[in-house]
C-alpha cells in the first residue's frame, strides 16, 4: 500500500509541473528550459526557511510560489527580446546558472551535500508524518492547480498565447500585447513549479541539485509531447502514464547501474518516437500576413 501512495505522489507532483509547463509550452510554443530552475528554487526555498528559519508550512509553500514567480519575472524580462531556438537557449543557460548556484554556493544550498532534515509539514495542527495525509495534501494541491491551469486554458489568455504563438506580427495588430501575455504565462507557470518544488522537498526530507537536472528537464517535456502539447487532459493521462511506465522495470532483476540508464533510455524512445510521428502537429509551418 505504502508503494502505491508514493506513487500517486509523484504523480501529483508531477502533474503540477507537467501542466505549468504545458502552458508556456503548448500554448504559447515558448520552449522554457528554466522551469527545471523555478522548480528546484521552490524546493530549495522550503528547505531552507523550515530548517534554518524554523517557518511553518503555509508561508514556506507561498514563499516557494513567490520566489518561483520572481524567476520568471526576471527570465521574462531578459528573453523576451528572444525567439524560437535562441530563447530555448536563453532559458537553458539560466537553468544552468541556477544549478551552478545550488552546486557552489555552499553557504546556503550546502552545495552538493545538500540539505536534509526538512520537516513534514504541520497542517490544522496535525504533523503529516503518514503518507496516507500528505497524499492527500497532494492531491488537494493538484486539484487546485488544475482547476485553475483549465480556467486559463478556456479563457481568453489562452487565445492571446496561440495568437502570438502563431504570428506575433499579427497579434500585435489585433490588440494583443505579446510580451505582456508571455510574461504573464511565466509568471504562473513558474509559480507553480515552485509549488510542486515546495512538495517535493516536504515529501522526500532531502534535496540536493542532482534532483533538479536536464534529465528532469527532459522528462517533464516528454511528458508534454506525449499528451499532445496544448491539450489540457492529454497532459493529465500522459502524466500518469510516464510515471508508472517505468515501475514494472523495478521487479526484474536488473543491478541497480542498469536500471536507471533503462529507465532514460524508455523515455528516449518514447520522445523520439513521438516527435517523429507527430513531427507536423508539434513543429507547424510559419504563416505570414
Amino acid at each position: 500500500m505504502d508503494y502505491y501512495i508514493h506513487l500517486c505522489i509523484l504523480i501529483g507532483i508531477y502533474l503540477i509541473l507537467a501542466q505549468s509547463f504545458n502552458l508556456t509550452f503548448g500554448l504559447g510554443r515558448l520552449f522554457n528550459l528554466a522551469h527545471v530552475a523555478s522548480y528546484a528554487i521552490g524546493a530549495y526555498t522550503t528547505a531552507l526557511l523550515s530548517t534554518d528559519a524554523g517557518w511553518s508550512f503555509f508561508p514556506c509553500m507561498v514563499a516557494s510560489i513567490i520566489t518561483g514567480g520572481l524567476l520568471a519575472s526576471l527570465i521574462g524580462a531578459i528573453s523576451s527580446r528572444l525567439s524560437q531556438d535562441y530563447f530555448a537557449i536563453g532559458t537553458l543557460a539560466f537553468s544552468s546558472v541556477v544549478s551552478a548556484l545550488l552546486i557552489n554556493w555552499k553557504s546556503i544550498t550546502r552545495g552538493v551535500l545538500g540539505i536534509a532534515g526538512i520537516p513534514r509539514p504541520i497542517v490544522l495542527g496535525e504533523e503529516l508524518i503518514d503518507n496516507r495525509y500528505f497524499l492527500a495534501l497532494t492531491i488537494a494541491c493538484a486539484l487546485v492547480t488544475q482547476l485553475f491551469l483549465f480556467v486559463l486554458f478556456r479563457n481568453r489568455f489562452s487565445r492571446q498565447m496561440r495568437a502570438q504563438a502563431e504570428n506575433e506580427q499579427a497579434s500585435k495588430a489585433l490588440g494583443c500585447n505579446a510580451s505582456s501575455v508571455r510574461l504573464s504565462s511565466f509568471f504562473v507557470a513558474s509559480s507553480c513549479a515552485g509549488l510542486a518544488g515546495s512538495l517535493f522537498a516536504y515529501y522526500i526530507n532531502y534535496i540536493d541539485p542532482s534532483s533538479f537536472s536536464l534529465t528532469e528537464m527532459i522528462f517533464i517535456m516528454t511528458i508534454s509531447v506525449v499528451g499532445k502539447p496544448g491539450s489540457f487532459w492529454g497532459v493529465i493521462a500522459a502524466t500518469i502514464f510516464l510515471v508508472l511506465l517505468p515501475e514494472p522495470l523495478r521487479f526484474i532483476d536488473f543491478s541497480p547501474g542498469i536500471l536507471g540508464p533503462m529507465r532514460q533510455l524508455l523515455y528516449a524512445v518514447i520522445l523520439f518516437g513521438v516527435v517523429a510521428y507527430n513531427r507536423e502537429r508539434l513543429f507547424p509551418q510559419q504563416r505570414s500576413v
